[in-house]
């Protein structure tokens, strides 16, 4: 594939996720909903077009998000939880099932935790033991989110392996 035609498809899907961020920014209900549906793009990166391609479009949505949309909870749910996980689940399972598993779900822990200190720094969240027990209950419930999140990655990815793989390529030679 040429380079500009790669560039060009990746800018293509930038402003495909960044138009269904925005989407999800109006109505808070569909903020995480959204951010897990953008992700699918950079799994689409990853899988099609390389890592590189799907760092360079995880950080132009990213980035944009951040800068037009009306609510920037899509945006930090994208940015912290679910843009970069096709990346590192990508990258992880080659270790093996047991490893990957592990890094995947440290990696995600870590990115809660730094989120929490990160925002509790920032004074988004109060310093008390009623935000500690909350914290816990989601740290349990956002864990239980990823495992099956990263699940239907999966599934999904290998539906479009074994269904849609060789049709699409068709266009992106």
């Amino acid at each position: 594939m040429r380079k500009t035609k790669k560039i060009s498809i990746c800018a293509v899907l930038s402003a495909l996720g960044v138009v269904i961020l925005y989407l999800g920014s109006f109505i808070e209900v569909l903020d995480m909903s959204v951010a897990c549906i953008a992700s699918l793009i950079i799994m689409f990166c990853v899988a099609e077009l390389g890592y590189a391609a799907a760092l360079s479009v995880y950080a132009v949505i990213s980035i944009i998000s951040f800068l037009i949309l009306p609510s920037k909870w899509v945006a930090v749910f994208f940015v912290f939880f679910f843009g970069l996980m096709p990346i590192t689940k990508s990258l992880y399972e080659k270790t093996g099932a047991v490893l990957s598993w592990i890094l995947k779900i440290a990696t995600f822990n870590a990115t809660l935790f730094g989120f929490y200190f990160v925002s509790s720094a920032l004074g988004f969240f109060e310093n008390n033991e009623i935000t500690l027990i909350l914290f816990a209950v989601v740290f349990i419930a956002a864990n239980f989110v990823f495992v099956l999140t990263d699940i239907l990655y999966g599934r999904l990815y290998t539906i479009y392996e074994l269904k849609y793989r060789s049709r699409i390529r068709k266009f992106l030679k």
